[in-house]
């Protein structure tokens, strides 16, 4: 029996595939894109919590230099307050010795005990000087409430009205403020004249006057 032979009329088969070549390429270059665009926004968020992390430690380190100051502030604060509450105390002995030594009588003033006292005086005023503390010297000026107290207000005819005319307690001073204000006379003006003694003296002036 013979075999058949395809006749040139019958169609071959043909392969129906078309080509991937094409749509393999853009797919990878897709990819490609997206994966290109995470890298930037993960970069991105990098970034800005370096940079949150870094504007944090600077407000804290700022902070910290803040407090370190403040510390220090407050510590010599303490020791200035502590240092001004023993000169206070020490200050009623001052004065003892300035009374003293103000009524020393002048027979007595040129011995030993005398000399001894103005000595010992002199170098606890020095101490004190040494410490920043300085005597208030109002006489003369306009009273200042912020370092005198005006214990009592006289005529005065050398001293206009609100002047310290006297100083009946020694006001000192620290470093610039005051640790404790002085107790002073204050000048009420000129003393008032009686109407009479006026009017007497207006009387004895010449009329052209």
């Amino acid at each position: 029996m013979r075999e058949e032979q395809p006749t040139q009329n019958e169609a071959t088969p043909t392969d129906s595939r078309t080509p991937q070549g094409d749509h393999s390429g853009s797919t990878n270059q897709a990819s490609n894109t997206n994966e290109v665009e995470q890298l930037e926004k993960e970069l991105e968020e990098t970034r800005a919590k370096a940079q949150s992390f870094l504007d944090l430690a600077q407000r804290t380190q700022a902070d910290f230099v803040n407090y370190k100051r403040r510390i220090e502030q407050e510590r010599s604060e303490f020791a200035r307050n502590a240092r001004a509450d023993v000169i206070v105390k020490l200050l009623p002995i001052i004065d003892d010795f300035e009374r003293a030594v103000a009524s020393l009588p002048e027979s007595l003033a040129s011995s030993d005990w005398a000399q001894g006292i103005v000595l010992i005086e002199r170098k606890l005023k020095a101490a004190l000087e040494a410490m920043g503390v300085k005597p208030i010297e109002p006489v003369g000026k306009p009273f200042d409430p912020w370092e005198e107290e005006a214990v009592l207000h006289e005529a005065s005819e050398k001293y206009p009205a609100d002047t310290v005319t006297q100083v009946l307690r020694t006001g000192y001073t620290m470093d610039g403020r005051v640790i404790r204000p002085a107790q002073v006379v204050v000048s009420s003006g000129p003393p008032e004249r009686p109407a009479n003694q006026a009017s007497a003296q207006s009387s004895h002036e010449p009329a052209g006057q």
